[in-house]
């Protein structure tokens, strides 16, 4: 799979997830929300996109993505983190890409919880 399409990917495999799809609906946007979306929402954003070269050619093609997710409970943005890392994390024949969480961090803006992963897709 071309890594500038690894995020189409993600999004479907997120919105294959029942409980995930249960508490947001198809509220999975790219970089940023719909303006008038209510409710808990997710955001994802490639961050980089490298290719590693032998004299052979490419031999690895990797990128990262971030992914927010955006609630107004504060339980309820962690349930949602805890679901997208679940599914997210492992090999996917279809996309073929392996997923590996690298970091996670929390914020607090414009009155709504927001739980930020980081995503190594290879």
């Amino acid at each position: 799979m071309n890594k500038f399409k690894a995020t189409n990917g993600i999004r479907t495999i997120l919105l294959n997830n029942k409980k995930i799809k249960g508490l947001v609906g198809d509220n999975i946007f790219p970089l940023i929300a719909k303006e008038g979306t209510v409710g808990d929402f997710i955001i994802y954003q490639r961050d980089s996109y490298e290719k590693e070269y032998t004299k052979m050619g490419i031999c690895e093609e990797k990128c990262n993505v971030h992914i927010d997710i955006v609630s107004d409970d504060y339980d309820r943005s962690q349930e949602l983190a805890c679901l997208v890392n679940e599914t997210l994390e492992g090999e996917f024949n279809n996309p073929k890409i392996v997923v590996k969480l690298l970091d996670s961090t929390e914020d607090f803006s414009d009155g709504k919880y927001i739980q930020v992963l980081l995503f190594s897709i290879e």
